[in-house]
């Protein structure tokens, strides 16, 4: 979901209901709301009123499915393994709450030792490992893709990295954590190779030792982080916007 689109398209029907709208603007309003998750964004948008209307019209929903049709869409059950959710999703029985920054990397420690002391982490890598990506991954989610090219990069143990904005659709907190766990992983053992990494988020340049800063196509500026920060450049202005 990206708020600048939805800010530009309300500038647009500015004065105008949603009849006015074409099919398009429509469509892209509807899908907000199907995108919106509450602890996450915090809007302060889904009451327990609306909450209550949205699992009654679930109901409806499915109550009035055709015959034919009802096992197209798989309804939540406790009793049963959801074959349309994760495996994480069927062990947590729902999605890892936003509430805690970082809750999702303690949930997914706590499995992983869990599975490890039943013995059926590797078994459930195995299971991993065997599903079906689709032609170019296109089963896969454009970040699920991101974070599997970074680690394909990662696999095989190199003198240099390279590193081009792999993950642009992560936001800024997990792009911090990845890149912090990618550096403590290519150093391990005692290793220094070289990594070049073009940021997404600049706020992460104060963990390499030489940034260089390109606009246009050309460099600007180039030193370590505490220097650029002392200069008024473009660094520094990139690092307090």
């Amino acid at each position: 979901m990206i708020f600048p689109d939805y800010q530009l398209l309300l500038q647009k029907l500015k004065g105008k209901g949603f009849d006015a709208a074409s099919e398009d603007d429509r469509g892209q309003i509807i899908r907000l709301s199907f995108h919106y998750i509450e602890p996450r964004h915090r809007f302060g948008l889904l009451t327990d009123e609306l909450m209550a209307k949205i699992v009654d019209v679930r109901r409806q929903f499915h109550d009035g499915l055709p015959e034919n049709m009802r096992g197209d869409i798989e309804r939540y059950d406790p009793e049963h393994y959801l074959a349309s959710a994760s495996l994480m999703d069927n062990i947590l029985f729902g999605r890892i709450s936003h509430k805690h920054s970082d809750g999702s990397k303690r949930i997914r420690s706590i499995v992983s030792s869990l599975l490890n002391s039943l013995g059926l982490l590797e078994r459930v890598i195995d299971i991993g490992l065997d599903f079906n990506l689709g032609a170019g991954g296109k089963r896969l989610t454009a970040v699920q893709r991101q974070k599997l090219n970074l680690a394909r990069a990662l696999v095989r143990r190199s003198d240099y990295y390279i590193f081009n904005r792999p993950l642009p659709g992560l936001d800024h907190r997990l792009q911090d954590e990845i890149v912090r766990d990618v550096l403590k992983l290519v150093r391990r053992d005692g290793r220094d190779p070289a990594v070049i990494w073009v940021l997404s988020n600049t706020a992460l340049s104060s963990l390499f030792d030489r940034v260089l800063v390109f606009d246009r196509g050309l460099l600007v500026e180039e030193g370590t982080h505490a220097a650029l920060v002392e200069n008024n450049g473009i660094f520094k202005e990139l690092v307090s916007s």
